[in-house]
């Protein structure tokens, strides 16, 4: 679930989610969330904490992150309005955005305007994954 959610936001969710019969605490803060379509009807897909027998979180098979299970379960409540599904990038995708900053880098040695640069377009190549400036 994104940290970014307003704390109101964040509860709405955690409703949504509950209502849908997935406990919010087994979601991952940068959890894949989305519907889909199947034979049966739409559902809700959704990256969970894997626990075992005893309810204790199980680590990943290189021992360092918690593990991770895809679940899906029939979508009996709709999501609230404002809700958009959240997929994380793929790993080509990530590669194709450093390969454009590294690119837009080796242009930025041979300016003249160190401070700016070619700042918009090193904005558009991270698009969704910018980190806005401060004011």
């Amino acid at each position: 679930m994104s940290k970014d959610l307003t704390e109101s936001r964040r509860e709405a969710v955690c409703a949504w989610l509950t209502a849908n019969g997935i406990d919010p605490r087994d979601v991952p803060q940068d959890a894949d969330i989305t519907i889909d379509q199947g034979a049966t009807g739409r559902f809700l897909r959704c990256e969970v904490f894997d626990r075992g027998p005893d309810g204790h979180i199980k680590v990943d098979e290189r021992g360092k992150k918690p593990a991770i299970l895809v679940i899906n379960v029939p979508l009996k409540v709709e999501p609230p309005d404002w809700w958009e599904p959240h997929v994380k990038p793929t790993r080509d995708q990530l590669l194709a955005i450093l390969e454009r900053v590294q690119q837009l880098a080796e242009r930025w040695k041979y300016t003249g305007d160190r401070k700016n640069g070619p700042r918009q377009e090193l904005l558009q190549a991270l698009g969704e994954h910018a980190i806005p400036e401060a004011p």
